[in-house]
């Protein structure tokens, strides 16, 4: 058996894998900013995802209701009310103080028919309200 093969069957027998996909430019970012703080981009992202599992969660938020400031969002972006119930959370990327790109996280059991999954990228807030009326209960 050849070192690689070992190797791999090595990982296959010890390791998960998660595939990730980011927008385009992430992957740089990221790979920056573990080059300046010495560590490898898995170990990074296997940090991050080790602390919000641990209960000290930035990230997966357990609440059933929007905060304010989303909710604020949500008028702003003229989202109707009746998908808001399926929304668990939402970010607003900004460059020089203008709107970049959007990105909602639906809550579990709800799917998007765009998106194929429980994630709306996009660039424009009609093309949110767009997408977001493909979304239902899986």
């Amino acid at each position: 058996m050849s070192r690689t093969a070992y190797k791999n069957q090595f990982i296959k027998k010890h390791y998960d894998r998660i595939n990730l996909i980011l927008p385009k430019g992430q992957k740089e970012r990221i790979k920056a900013a573990c080059y300046c703080n010495g560590v490898s981009v898995n170990d990074y992202l296997f940090r991050l995802i080790s602390v919000d599992l641990s209960g000290d969660s930035r990230v997966l938020k357990h609440q059933d209701e929007l905060s304010e400031e989303q909710t604020r969002l949500l008028d702003k972006w003229q989202v109707a009310q009746k998908y808001r119930e399926m929304i668990e959370s939402m970010d607003v990327e900004e460059v020089n103080g203008m709107n970049k790109h959007y990105t909602v996280i639906l809550k579990q059991g709800y799917i998007n028919d765009v998106t194929g999954n429980r994630v709306i990228h996009c660039d424009k807030t009609a093309e949110l309200r767009r997408i977001i009326v493909k979304t239902h209960k899986d």
